[in-house]
């Protein structure tokens, strides 16, 4: 399960962090296609091992 947050603030008062820091998007200010390249095999592996994702505050 992952734990996080639209904000920084939100994010650390959760225990968790961003959804874009645990999605390994930065601010995603990109194109998909260009996310798709820098995503990091950690930032992968994340997605691959999560079974559950909880957004708070959206």
């Amino acid at each position: 399960v992952a734990i996080t947050a639209p904000t920084g603030i939100a994010g650390m008062n959760i225990g968790g962090s961003t959804i874009h820091s645990w999605a390994g998007i930065g601010l995603g200010k990109e194109t998909v296609e260009e996310l798709v390249d820098i995503l990091s095999d950690r930032a992968v592996q994340r997605w691959t091992d999560t079974r559950a994702l909880i957004i708070d505050e959206s």
